[in-house]
């Protein structure tokens, strides 16, 4: 199962979201945009605003969770159709696996910090500046 949750990380990481994040920041950085602003990126809405520390900018995207745990289960139901006969418990089993491989991920490879909340969503910030 590492192997399913490694594979369907680095496609789920390829989503558009977090190329419109990327793209987000690199917007938010040339055209001097403040915090609170609402900045649209293809069909993502991002919030420029400071960072957790005050000493800089980030992008977020608040998206809900149930609409990720889908994205999730679709990469991996692409690179192995037993998925879709997995019971409840064990689709919530592997889906706590992948999010934290996906949060190390895109920590790692784009610079793109993952936190669940606030309620039943998923945050995602990428650093406009420092």
């Amino acid at each position: 199962m590492n192997e399913l949750i490694s594979k369907a990380v680095q496609k789920a990481s390829q989503e558009e979201v977090f190329r419109a994040l990327a793209y987000g920041a690199l917007k938010a950085r040339a055209a001097r945009i403040a915090p609170n602003q609402v900045i649209r990126i293809g069909d993502f809405g991002m919030m420029v605003a400071d960072d957790e520390n005050g000493d800089g900018l980030v992008v977020q995207i608040i998206l809900p969770l149930g609409q990720m745990e889908t994205m999730a289960l679709a990469r991996a139901c692409e690179l192995d159709s037993c998925v879709e006969g997995w019971s409840d418990h064990e689709k919530r089993e592997w889906l706590a696996e992948f999010w934290g491989e996906l949060a190390r991920y895109l920590a790692k490879w784009q610079d793109i910090k993952m936190r669940r909340g606030p309620g039943e969503n998923v945050t995602f910030e990428k650093a406009v500046s420092r």
